[in-house]
């Protein structure tokens, strides 16, 4: 049982205990007023919270602002429990840019301040230090994670290297190195480097590359826009089982004593040989030959272009063409060229003209080297020249000449001779000329004096023309050709396409009728 005293002393003991604790504010003891100090850091421009985290690619620089309302005794800026930096600024603020070295992946700063208190800061600095990754697409293909094999067989000698990057930061650039290691017949090896670099290549790449048959060393790297590089080696093993493709223009015959063929030859990894040879005899001529293992871009294809000599007999006019590449892989192709000099000789119009006595021959001389061309024109029964005309005769050689001229002849009788002087002799050609007639001409028949008067008639007639006049029909022109070295050009009468087909007749009046007058080729004689 409490006594009373006790209980009627409580209100004493609490008036106590609340005046004892002015008592002691008043003098400067117990929690009294909080000091505040703040911490503010900035990473590289970007803010960093307290307790908070940041990704960094290479070691960054710090901002530290401490402000408190006591003067600021002690900062240390410590990574991963090591003091790094340190101040003693006596001053109630404090900002300083602190470059902080950093260990790979996580790093914990602290920023520690002590005034009357101290004051911690607190954050996770992660520092990325992974390099370029690259996915190849050609000439083979990988995942982001797995890299290239050591050795992929190609079969061309120009590949693509081609891939998509994946990377933090964007890649700066990329060098891409190529070694041919080229095995001689001697036991030693040619080595061939070619560099190529890419910069600013964005998210992916295409670089094309030359290589040599047999093994090709490859080494790329990949360098982001803050140092880091990740390398690929591997090997490329051309392995070129294509022949050679052959592109040829040759004529299949020529008229002079040489022929000019054209083409295009090409390989995909490299043209080690071209030649043509004469199948009769085997001789060759060597056109492209390579003395080295190295990859060579002129090398690729081959433009052909060359003259080749011709012989009278065309068997021994059969070339072949043979293309062989660094591999060994040969292409061969087999082509003949006739020798065929004797000139064409086209006649267009060769027409006589009964009344004025003349033949008109108009026509070119064309495939061949012609030195000079002559026409005459012969009486095929007396073989006579009747007329002559030199139509070219001059140097160089021609190789088409053109002729219209027009020389004296006897219709039905006349043979034209074109002889032809050319590099290899002389070719005739001879031309029985056509003998032009008027058509649809009209017979006048009149009433002779002393006779019954009647209506004079027309009549007409496709075959005859009676006019006072002599006229003929039409004969179709035979031709002849012959080819020798005789400069003579004398023509031979074989009495063969000279004797006219129709009658030539002459009419007068008499009579009152017509009388036909003249002579009437009948059964081989004339009467």
């Amino acid at each position: 049982m409490i006594p009373d005293t006790a209980v009627s002393n409580v209100p004493l003991r609490l008036g106590l205990g609340v005046i004892l604790c002015l008592v002691l504010v008043g003098t400067g003891f117990g929690t009294g007023t909080a000091q505040a100090t703040t911490t503010n850091v900035t990473v590289d421009g970007d803010p960093l919270d307290n307790s908070g985290e940041l990704v960094v690619l290479e070691d960054p620089t710090a901002n530290v602002t401490v402000a408190s309302d006591e003067p600021i005794d002690l900062i240390e800026i410590r990574v991963n429990g090591e003091i790094h930096h340190s101040y003693r600024p006596q001053a109630r603020s404090f900002t300083e840019d602190v470059p902080l070295t950093l260990d790979p992946n996580k790093n914990t700063i602290e920023v520690i301040a002590r005034t009357d208190s101290v004051d911690t800061f607190k954050a996770t600095l992660t520092k990325y230090t992974a390099s370029p990754r690259v996915r190849y697409t050609s000439p083979f293909s990988t995942s982001i994670l797995s890299g290239p094999v050591n050795k992929t067989n190609v079969s061309s000698g120009q590949v693509t290297l081609a891939g998509t990057l994946h990377t933090v930061s964007e890649v700066d650039r990329i060098q891409i190195e190529r070694t041919h290691v080229g095995e001689s017949n001697n036991g030693n090896n040619q080595t061939d480097r070619e560099l190529h670099r890419i910069t600013d290549p964005g998210g992916s790449f295409s670089q094309n590359l030359l290589l040599g048959t047999g093994r090709n060393k490859i080494v790329a790297r990949y360098t982001d826009t803050h140092g880091r590089t990740n390398t690929d080696s591997f090997e490329l093993i051309v392995d070129d089982a294509t022949d050679p493709d052959i592109i040829l223009t040759a004529p299949n015959e020529s008229y002079t004593g040489s022929v000019r063929i054209r083409g295009e030859i090409r390989d995909e990894t490299k043209l080690d040989r071209v030649a043509i040879n004469r199948t009769s005899n085997n001789a060759s001529q060597i056109l492209l030959i390579s003395s080295n293992l190295e990859p060579d871009q002129e090398r690729l294809s081959y433009t052909l272009d060359t003259t080749l000599d011709l012989y009278d007999d065309n068997d021994d006019n059969e070339f072949r063409l043979v293309a062989e590449d660094a591999a060994g892989n040969i292409q061969e192709q087999i082509f003949t060229v006739e020798y065929d000099p004797t000139p064409q000789v086209t006649i267009t119009e060769n027409t006589t003209n009964a009344t004025a006595g003349s033949v008109r021959v108009v026509g070119n001389v064309s495939e061949a080297q012609v030195n000079r061309v002559t026409i005459e024109t012969i009486d095929t029964q007396s073989g006579e020249r009747l007329d002559i005309t030199r139509v070219y005769d001059a140097e160089p050689t021609m190789t088409a000449v053109e002729f219209d001229r027009t020389l004296t002849a006897v219709p039905k009788k006349t043979v034209i001779n074109i002889l032809v002087a050319y590099e290899n002799g002389q070719y005739t050609r001879s031309v029985t000329p056509v003998v032009s007639t008027p058509q649809n001409t009209t017979i006048n028949r009149e009433v002779a004096k002393g006779s019954d008067e009647h209506t004079a008639d027309n009549i007409t007639d496709t075959d005859t023309a009676v006019s006072g006049n002599e006229t003929s029909g039409v004969v179709s022109g035979a031709t002849s050709e012959s080819s020798n070295s005789d400069d003579s050009g004398e023509p031979t009468d074989d009495g063969q396409g000279n004797s006219p087909t129709l009658i030539p007749i002459r009419t007068r009046e008499a009579f009152g009728g017509v009388v036909l007058v003249g002579t009437i080729y009948l059964l081989g004689h004339w009467t």
